[in-house]
């Protein structure tokens, strides 16, 4: 596979390990990313790409055009990129805007958002509920252990959480709309009850873990809520709770939002890297 040749350009720490990870199997150019040269090729700037590659990819996408964030307060656009792939070349990205698919794929390129692959969404749930984990830990005045913990929601993010905080000890309860996940949730020994109910019981947890990106916790669900309860967000932007009515009520809602890039770079560039190899034996076959 060294036959590949592969741009990465810009993104968090995350992109440095997956850059270093993908240089075992292919060339691994690099272009405004944390990166000590001594597995991939460094670009000092775009001009000095001496091969044009099969595919490029970009980190987490923050912009709704065609600017790449390389360096603090410096961008590069994708228009001075694009002349350094191959023809029918593969490009990815996390979040990847429409703008930037527009762009690429009318140019004959292949363009996939790598944070849409269920097999690394699957894989993030892991360094995303250990990096809740981590907050609850230096934010709570109590002990995660016997605390009661509630989570909010029942996809993929909801039950590595639920998984972990009951493994450490919390005391921990899901509440969600599907019927058939909460009968799942009750058959591994946790607490499960209907997301109508939350007025009801919302009063008595010391921590709230929100991961519905809808607004679940608004101004009166809030009202509820224990003052000493901390409240983390792991949804999506704009989240699911009333940021600004819950800091007018004294309550401390975190969003944490790429906790996987934050508390595990290493795991999860390597897990970019992965999806990416996947991606490129697929167009192979």
């Amino acid at each position: 596979m060294k036959d590949k040749t592969i741009l990465c350009v810009g993104g968090d720490s995350r992109m440095t390990y997956t850059a270093k990870a993908l240089s075992k199997r292919f060339r691994v150019f690099t272009y405004g990313i944390t990166d000590d040269g001594q597995s991939t090729t460094v670009l000092p700037s775009l001009d000095a790409m001496s091969e044009k590659a099969d595919m490029l990819i970009l980190g987490i996408i923050r912009s709704k055009g065609l600017e790449v964030s390389v360096f603090r307060d410096k961008n590069v656009s994708c228009e001075k990129i694009s002349p350094l792939l191959k023809e029918g070349a593969i490009v990815i990205g996390g979040t990847i805007n429409p703008c930037m698919t527009e762009y690429f794929s009318s140019m004959g390129f292949s363009v996939c958002d790598y944070m849409k692959r269920e097999e690394l969404v699957l894989r993030n749930t892991i360094p995303t509920a250990e990096g809740a984990l981590e907050i609850a830990l230096r934010e709570l005045a109590i002990t995660v252990r016997d605390s009661r913990c509630l989570i909010v929601g029942s996809g993929r993010v909801a039950a590595s959480c639920a998984e972990l905080f009951s493994a450490v000890g919390a005391v921990t309860d899901i509440a969600a709309r599907n019927k058939n996940a909460l009968a799942a949730f009750e058959l591994r020994g946790l607490g499960a009850f209907e997301l109508r109910q939350l007025g009801g019981r919302i009063g008595r947890y010391d921590l709230i873990i929100n991961t519905v990106p809808a607004l679940i916790l608004d101004k009166d669900i809030l009202a509820l809520c224990s003052k000493k309860c901390l409240i983390i967000d792991l949804a999506s932007k704009p989240g699911g709770i009333d940021f600004e009515e819950g800091k007018r009520l004294g309550l401390r809602c975190i969003h944490a939002l790429g906790l996987p890039g934050k508390c595990a770079p290493v795991t999860a560039g390597e897990m970019i890297a992965k999806t990416a190899v996947s991606i490129l034996n697929e167009s192979e076959e």
